[in-house]
């Protein structure tokens, strides 16, 4: 019976079931109400039921309905992805994820202007932390670069056990606050003290976000940055655009290469509290591709 019905039978299903009017799903789909109503009347006869009670109003599901509705919804999201990976060439493709950093951003440009291959299609996503985590334990990406403070490591290795991840550190480096287009603060100043009447820009606000460094490296209760936020982003382009016209300040790891085109102030004495790296998945080996670009950046990192 089941093998009987067509992906267009559903998705008129779908759409009626949403709008609770077999005209109202006719403007929807382009067509006419007497051909949805003859759509809905073969799927209720293919399925042995009716999914639809019709009442003056419009129309409301049954309780068969309703449970076919979710089945529907879930067999079109399916052959949703069914028709993308039909849609996709040939083509060989590898699948990266990172924190939003210029430097990231940098790197993979220079790597595809010295390596990139016409066969290949390279998708780099910037997502935050958590997001990383599930892209790569499921397998949607090959590998992630994630930053984060030392001090939350023990928080992280919960979260890499339990999605069967491994996080292998590139380089440590340090926690700044950059001012934007605000002055200097004069030499001695507390830091507290400089972002009274200051606010921020900062990349997504989760427990990983570096806006939480005052309270996890200083480990005091009060949390310097986090009521401090004006804008938060997913756009390391829209970060470096306002920190470059406006007076919003950030806190970021300090540049993994050379000196950061803002100023900005190391904090908590140079400790080198943030960590870079990427993570991977459990007892694999990296993807051939994402191998190439990892091999990349560890030179320009000078690592061995």
């Amino acid at each position: 019976m089941l093998s009987m019905l067509e992906v267009k039978e559903l998705q008129y299903f779908v759409i009626c079931a949403d709008v609770r009017s077999f005209s109202k799903a006719a403007r929807v789909l382009y067509t006419t109400q007497p051909n949805v109503s003859k759509v809905i009347k073969s799927l209720e006869s293919k399925l042995g039921f009716p999914v639809f009670r019709r009442e003056n109003r419009g129309i409301t599901l049954t309780h068969k309905g309703r449970r076919a509705y979710e089945y529907a919804v879930k067999i079109l999201e399916q052959e949703k992805h069914l028709a993308e990976i039909y849609q996709l060439d040939d083509r060989e493709e590898v699948n990266m994820s990172s924190n939003p950093s210029s430097w990231i951003a940098e790197t993979f440009t220079s790597f595809y202007q010295q390596f990139g291959k016409k066969q290949v299609r390279y998708q780099l996503i910037e997502a935050n932390l958590n997001h990383i985590l599930e892209r790569v334990s499921s397998g949607e990406d090959d590998i992630g670069f994630i930053f984060f403070m030392e001090s939350q490591r023990e928080h992280l290795d919960y979260k890499l056990q339990r999605a069967q991840l491994e996080f292998h550190e590139l380089k440590k480096s340090e926690a700044v606050l950059y001012y934007g287009q605000n002055p200097a603060p004069e030499k001695g100043t507390d830091i507290k003290e400089y972002m009274a009447d200051k606010r921020l820009v900062q990349a997504y606000e989760d427990e990983f976000a570096l806006n939480h460094y005052w309270e996890m490296v200083k480990g005091q209760e009060e949390d310097l940055f986090s009521d401090k936020i004006g804008v938060i982003t997913n756009s390391d382009y829209v970060m470096n655009m306002l920190l470059k016209n406006t007076n919003l300040c950030n806190v970021s790891s300090n540049h993994l290469e050379k000196r950061s085109m803002f100023q900005g102030s190391i904090l908590y004495h140079g400790e080198k509290c943030v960590s870079f790296g990427y993570v991977k998945r459990s007892g694999e080996d990296i993807v051939p591709l994402a191998q190439e670009f990892l091999s990349y950046m560890e030179k320009r990192l000078n690592l061995p």
